[in-house]
């Protein structure tokens, strides 16, 4: 029988009652663009989202989310020719005109914004067949995509920028086949600053090896984290289409993918499902394809809950990754030869719940 184990980090390494952040300082010839986000029409600060510092070719090279007054510093890693555009949930995106940076040089620039709405409700479901890759290219779909690219962006910049501190339970849980009976449960409240509970294998490794991967003596099963959701290999290897759903009485409208049609190694295949109204990224839920040792079992996957924080900062709020135990029986067909087949014995899930999340001064900022 195999041990199965998941590869989403290790809850020890993640969570801390205490984090050493490293600080150089900036070099005194860094280039620096600061400023404020303000509304077009009322001139109002806007400081519920983020601004993104972009290249000469639309390329992202910095990132920063605005004060509560819609403040904003960042850093470009070289003179040059660059824009700014401002990014929040549920709005189309804004960008400045060309801002030209010289060595050394600091620009204060007044990013004025008008607050249009992304409009997620009337997007028509078509039931197509082909695949369709790149969602940020195809009309069908890039709408959607882009609300769930904003969302997994500023969750990857959460990650590495610790600002909230968390209390949460992780846990580690063995089930019978019919999940219905946990046979052992380990549990561990968790206090720090925020780290992400889960971190995948670059996804160009996971295009190449797949995303089971049998070890000396357990199988891996790695789920796709928030860069690898936005990675060119993951987005090239991958068909999407929109569907539609109403749970917990809201509409939702999910992007789903597949691996495209004729890959053969173990993959994965699910739905980001935002709320149709707010256009707001709910949860990545996905189960994997071509599954060793012919286990097929539809909950035999993932499912990840997002959270939005007051300040326009995203988390995973609940994460869990369910993997199959197997075994090996006996059985003997009437009138044949015994035979040797798989057998579903249970499953080992491992995943955890933030229950509280506070500011650097203790104000509670989750639940509301």
């Amino acid at each position: 029988m195999s041990r199965s184990s998941s590869r989403w980090g290790g809850w020890g390494s993640l969570w801390r009652s205490s984090v050493l952040v490293a600080l150089t300082a900036p070099s005194l010839s860094s280039q620096t663009v600061t400023g404020q986000v303000v509304q077009a029409v009322t001139g109002v600060p806007v400081g519920e989202g983020f601004v993104v510092l972009l290249d000469e070719r639309d390329r992202e090279v910095a990132r920063s989310l605005t004060s509560t007054d819609g403040r904003f510093l960042l850093r470009a890693p070289a003179p040059g020719t660059y824009r700014l555009r401002s990014e929040r949930i549920g709005y189309v995106a804004f960008v400045s005109p060309p801002i030209a940076l010289a060595q050394g040089q600091t620009v204060t620039h007044r990013l004025v914004i008008t607050a249009v709405g992304v409009e997620l409700t009337p997007v028509v479901i078509a039931g197509r067949s082909r695949c369709r890759t790149r969602p940020d290219r195809e009309q069908a779909t890039s709408a959607v995509w882009e609300e769930v690219r904003k969302a997994l962006a500023a969750a990857v910049w959460m990650a590495s920028h610790p600002a909230y501190r968390f209390r949460a339970v992780a846990y580690r849980r063995v089930w019978d086949a019919g999940r219905v009976r946990a046979a052992l449960e380990i549990t561990d409240t968790l206090d720090g600053y925020w780290r992400a509970p889960w971190a995948s294998r670059p996804a160009a490794e996971l295009a190449e090896h797949g995303y089971i991967v049998a070890e000396r003596d357990s199988t891996a099963y790695y789920g796709p984290d928030a860069q690898v959701l936005q990675n060119d290999a993951f987005l090239a290897s991958h068909c999407f289409k929109l569907v539609r759903r109403r749970s917990a009485g809201q509409e939702q409208v999910g992007l789903s993918f597949e691996p495209e049609p004729g890959r053969r190694l173990p993959d994965v295949r699910g739905v980001l499902w935002l709320d149709a109204r707010t256009a707001e990224l709910r949860t990545l839920e996905f189960s994997y394809t071509d599954v060793p040792e012919g286990v097929e079992d539809e909950r035999v996957g993932g499912t990840i809950v997002f959270l939005r924080l007051p300040s326009g900062a995203w988390i995973v709020q609940r994460w869990e990754i369910r993997m199959p135990r197997i075994g090996l029986e006996t059985f003997t067909p009437p009138g044949g030869r015994p035979e040797r087949r798989v057998r579903l014995l249970g499953f080992r899930d491992g995943g955890g719940e933030v229950l509280e999340i506070r500011t650097a001064d203790g104000t509670v900022v989750y639940p509301p």
